[in-house]
């Protein structure tokens, strides 16, 4: 059988096995992610609606209802008690998954589907991507938008993402290009990748902040590799 290493100890290889299908949604699921404890998972879906589920149970906690449209990417805030939701309705809404699930908040001013959405790590400001080429980052606490980056890219920004400490943010783009802003000053610091095609699908900052994972259209990963400072 073969073995893997963890902490210096060899120990059997577990493959993955099926323990139960969750069902609940009635169209397609867009995104499903965990929460930062692991306590919980949220599931987004074309229907216009996000679930929350329990990790232990595997059963339905929460049923969130209020998006006019379908829902794209979700995100958990740091102390996995709020969900941000980012909707083809061109709005964002923040969730209290642990209260009843309420939308406690919805944030506008895209003009067009937003795409994605994440917290820092703070979970006091969040930043989201849109189908209008734009980049936002938001006061959580106030709902108001600090920074409105217009032409942040030529074509639909696909992926936005804090990194460890919540002081820079990665964007990613059908435009086929990878970016890096300053998050207090919404300033565009570098340009990774700008390669036009393919388009950029996702795009990550490793816990640590050294390192960037992007996915492109052409089906292949690339690892990139920062230096201190990024300029």
């Amino acid at each position: 059988m073969a073995t893997i290493t963890n902490n210096g100890s060899n120990q059997p290889y577990r493959p993955y096995r099926h323990l139960k299908t969750l069902i609940g949604h009635q169209r397609a699921v867009s995104c499903v992610k965990f929460s930062s404890d692991g306590s919980l998972l949220a599931s987004a879906s074309l229907d216009k609606t996000l679930i929350v589920w329990s990790s232990n149970t595997l059963s339905l906690i929460h049923h969130l209802i209020g998006h006019s449209d379908g829902v794209s990417d979700l995100a958990w805030s740091s102390d996995s008690h709020y969900i941000c939701s980012a909707s083809d309705d061109r709005t964002i809404c923040i969730w209290d998954a642990l209260s009843g699930g309420e939308c406690v908040k919805t944030l506008r001013g895209h003009a067009d589907v937003v795409f994605c959405v994440n917290f820092n790590p703070q979970s006091n400001h969040l930043v989201s991507g849109s189908f209008d080429k734009t980049i936002r980052i938001w006061e959580v606490k106030t709902g108001k938008c600090i920074h409105d980056i217009i032409g942040a890219h030529s074509l639909p920004v696909s992926s936005v993402h804090f990194n460890q400490d919540g002081s820079f943010i990665v964007s990613g783009s059908h435009d086929g290009s990878c970016k890096i802003w300053d998050a207090a000053s919404g300033q565009c610091l570098k340009v990774l990748i700008d390669d036009k095609v393919p388009a950029v699908s996702f795009a990550k900052f490793s816990p640590n902040g050294k390192f960037i994972l992007v996915a492109t259209l052409n089906d292949t990963l690339v690892s990139l590799v920062l230096s201190t400072p990024y300029l």
